[in-house]
């Protein structure tokens, strides 16, 4: 269940920074297009079409008119290394999403098991109180025993002198 989590959190995170870097792509391509596309005169070839990034296509390759320039065109023509810094950026965002998740896993760990053990510590002083309960209440029918039985030894004591006293005082009258 955790492994399918993982899978869900990190695709998401992939589709959110490919989305954002298409946008963000989008935005820049429109806001330079009234700039001309480069910071100095192009060096391209009359009747070329640059890119935001200053560079045009030429056959299967690429060529960027200007060394300066910015990686402002995912999947199209780029100057050389672009690919290279996207891609590690979205590799450590990658490893940011999944220390993140982490973290928050041991975080839920580490309180469900804090969690078991205050169970454990409220059972036992529960179960403590229950002994200590049961243990007076012994305690108490046991001294309430003895009583009545000192009071039965008592009892029977007195009866007892009563009858020697009747049997003693029954002997001098005749």
């Amino acid at each position: 269940m955790a492994r399918s989590r993982w899978v869900v959190v990190l695709s998401s995170l992939f589709a959110l920074a490919v989305a954002a870097g298409a946008a963000t792509a989008a935005k820049d391509k429109d806001k330079d297009k009234g700039k001309g596309g480069s910071d100095k005169p192009s060096a391209a070839p009359p009747g070329v079409t640059l890119n935001a990034c200053g560079c045009y296509q030429k056959g299967n390759g690429c060529v960027c008119t200007n060394k300066k320039a910015k990686c402002e065109c995912p999947g199209e023509c780029e100057p050389v290394g672009c690919d290279e810094k996207r891609n590690k950026e979205m590799e450590k965002e990658y490893s940011d999403a999944v220390k993140h998740a982490q973290d928050e896993d041991k975080k839920r760990d580490e309180s469900a098991a804090k969690k078991a053990q205050d169970a454990d510590k409220k059972r036992q002083a529960d179960e403590a109180a229950a002994e200590k309960k049961r243990a007076e209440e012994e305690t108490a029918a046991d001294e309430a025993a003895a009583a009545a039985q000192a009071r039965a030894e008592k009892d029977e004591k007195a009866a007892a002198e009563k009858a020697k006293k009747e049997k003693d005082g029954g002997k001098k009258k005749p």
